[in-house]
């Protein structure tokens, strides 16, 4: 399964990994600039191979064309308009080339008011109404992961798996169009259900907001958090019966009026021993807890550990395996990113580019190897 990637920055190189981790033959089609100190999408370049093409030379949207010939999902993540103007959209590509699943994924979308507009995570998790229920006073960005990677991302595998699925019974591509905005709109599917039942507290004022005292983060005495989630009345009595606190009514757990004192007092209890004794605790409680670990931890944990959920490189870089778990054909990552360019000559000639043509494009610009 072939996959060329066009796309830069985060959601598209991170779509494309997830799909190199289960083994797709992933191209990533590099720009001929100098790198940056921190390149995104390099990060995410796992088990992919790199091809460096110029589409400002003029014959880098022809390359760009037979590239797509011989794949089977073209990825981008351009401005609407952007590949028809290079002669690259998908009327063209998918005609030479029927079998083509040709994603976009952007920010907007290729229709509506707003696709011509720039944007990031937070603007787009701003429209869909994501980042307005997340916080307390003022909404807090949920970094790029819920909006880019979560809204976009995902849906846009997704959408490429079920394109291919849907190619196995008509023979033929399609084009997916996949909005960062309309997935973080999903994503905000119950609390709109709340909020047409009429239940909706608000930002900050929901149970999952950590407004309520038996969910949300507690300062420890070492300055660490301790994470709790005892929603369910069996989990929030063996939660409370773990700090020690009693004369609490069970029966009100929901009474938000009575929240912020019982916060309080939770805080306090938690804020006299360190993070290390609440994760001893909670270890024998099934009390819904768990240590906020920071980026530097994660190696150190010994569920993740066990799991390979996080590993940790020869050279020290700390990363996480491939998700979910598939018992026959499981996901693997892939070597390390290649250097800029190094896989150009062999994907162009695998894309029945002579070696001729190859060592042309090279000599004047339109193509870059390494190596």
């Amino acid at each position: 399964m072939r996959v060329l990637d066009l796309s830069a920055l985060g959601p598209g190189p991170f779509c494309s990994m997830l799909l190199a981790d289960f083994g797709a033959d992933v191209v990533a089609v590099e720009r001929p600039a100098t790198p940056h100190p921190f390149d995104p999408a390099k990060s995410l370049s796992r088990g992919k191979r790199s091809v460096v093409v110029d589409l400002r030379a003029p014959g880098g949207a022809e390359v760009i064309a037979r590239l797509a010939d011989a794949a089977d999902v073209l990825l981008e993540s351009n401005r609407p308009g952007t590949m028809e103007r290079r002669g690259l959209g998908p009327d063209i590509l998918c005609e030479r080339n029927p079998r083509l699943i040709y994603t976009r994924l952007t920010g907007w979308g290729q229709d509506g008011p707003y696709r011509d507009r720039a944007g990031h995570d937070i603007n787009y998790a701003a429209i869909a109404g994501t980042l307005g229920v997340i916080g307390d006073e003022r909404p807090v960005p949920p970094l790029a992961m819920l909006g880019d990677l979560a809204g976009g991302s995902l849906f846009a595998a997704l959408g490429i798996v079920m394109a291919i699925y849907e190619r196995t019974v008509t023979g033929r591509g399609q084009v997916i169009d996949a909005s960062i905005a309309d997935g973080s709109a999903l994503l905000n599917l119950t609390n709109l259900a709340e909020f047409n039942a009429g239940i909706w507290a608000g930002r900050g004022r929901h149970i999952l907001s950590g407004s309520a005292p038996f969910y949300g983060p507690y300062a420890c005495a070492d300055g660490r958090f301790f994470a709790v989630g005892a929603i369910e009345p069996k989990f929030y009595a063996n939660f409370l019966g773990a700090l020690g606190i009693d004369n609490v009514d069970m029966s009100a757990q929901l009474d938000q009026a009575r929240w912020p004192e019982l916060r309080e007092r939770i805080a306090a209890v938690f804020a006299t021993k360190p993070r290390a004794h609440w994760s001893a605790v909670f270890a024998d409680v099934d009390g819904c807890g768990a240590p906020v670990l920071e980026l530097d931890e994660l190696a150190d944990d010994p569920h993740l550990r066990a799991r390979a959920t996080i590993t940790t490189a020869p050279d020290g870089s700390v990363t996480a395996g491939p998700a979910p778990r598939l018992s026959r054909t499981p996901g693997r990552p892939g070597p390390a990113p290649r250097a800029t360019g190094a896989d150009t000559r062999d994907v162009l000639r695998e894309s029945g580019f002579s070696d001729e043509e190859v060592s042309s494009l090279i000599a004047d610009g339109t193509v870059a190897a390494s190596g």
